[in-house]
Formats: C-alpha cells, structure tokens, sequence
C-alpha cells in the first residue's frame, strides 16, 4: 500500500517513492517528498537544496526507510 499526503491545496503526493523528488504545488510553493519526506518549501531552490541534503545523507550511511 502507497502512502500519500495531500496539500492543503489538494495535491497528492507519494511519500514513499524510492528517490526524493521535488514538485511545485498548485497552491504555491514546492514539496520535497519520497522516501518518507514530506516537506514543504516557498522557493525552489530551499527544495532543491534539501533533496541534495537527503540524497547525500542517504549515500553515505544514513538510515534507510
């Protein structure tokens, strides 16, 4: 079963996706999501940042979901 989270404009997105991935909202802004992350963001590049971080972090030894 896929877990999914909704924005409060009504997007859905897949949480557990294998690779973080950054979409922009309908509503405004961007989420970082898979992975279990479901972040928020007002601009991309904060998003994009944070999906390099758990991409880095997730390469070199971090915990696996």
């Amino acid at each position: 079963m896929t877990l999914l989270k909704v924005s409060p404009s009504g997007q859905v997105y897949d949480v557990e996706l294998p690779e973080v991935k950054v979409t922009r909202d309908q509503g405004g802004g961007y989420y970082v999501h898979g992975q279990g992350h479901f972040i928020r963001f007002e601009d991309l590049e904060s998003a994009e940042r944070k999906r390099q971080e758990l991409a880095v972090y997730r390469t070199y030894g971090g915990p696996r979901p």
